[in-house]
């Protein structure tokens, strides 16, 4: 029975040393848990925040890129606008100087064909013309 006198003796102030350790070993984890805790959500904010920011500011770079292409587009919808005008111009033009130039054709072969078809078929001239052609073949065979 001494021995277990001496054994409770050592083991109790053992056992009550080594609650009391735990508990404050608990306590203590705890505290340092917490303080992780707030550390770590401080820097999740802080790092949420500056996402946000990025968000932002990529989101402003997208509308300016999209607000520059736009008006690139514009651009060479107006140029395509003008050179589409410019053509049919051209086009109208060409078809209008055609139809002058056609026109005054027909004015002109009508006249000349009036005047000379009429002149080629009196009676006279067509005369003049056999004998100038026979005269022209007489002084060819006295040539040769």
């Amino acid at each position: 029975m001494e021995t277990l006198k001496t054994l409770l003796i050592a083991c109790i102030p053992a056992i009550i040393s080594g609650v009391i350790s735990f508990i404050l070993a608990k306590s203590q984890s705890k505290a340092e848990y917490q303080k992780l805790k707030l550390a770590n959500e401080h820097e999740i904010d802080k790092l949420m925040e500056q996402h946000k920011v990025d968000i932002d500011a990529i989101r402003e770079q997208h509308r300016l890129e999209m607000e520059a292409k736009e008006k690139d587009h514009q651009h060479k919808l107006e140029i395509m606008q003008k050179d589409h005008e410019n053509a049919i111009i051209r086009k109208e033009s060409e078809l209008e100087n055609t139809a002058k130039y056609n026109a005054a054709g027909n004015i002109m072969t009508g006249l000349f064909n009036g005047m000379l078809g009429g002149a080629l078929n009196s009676p006279e001239i067509q005369g003049e013309i056999t004998k100038k052609i026979l005269e022209g073949v007489k002084i060819d065979q006295h040539n040769t």
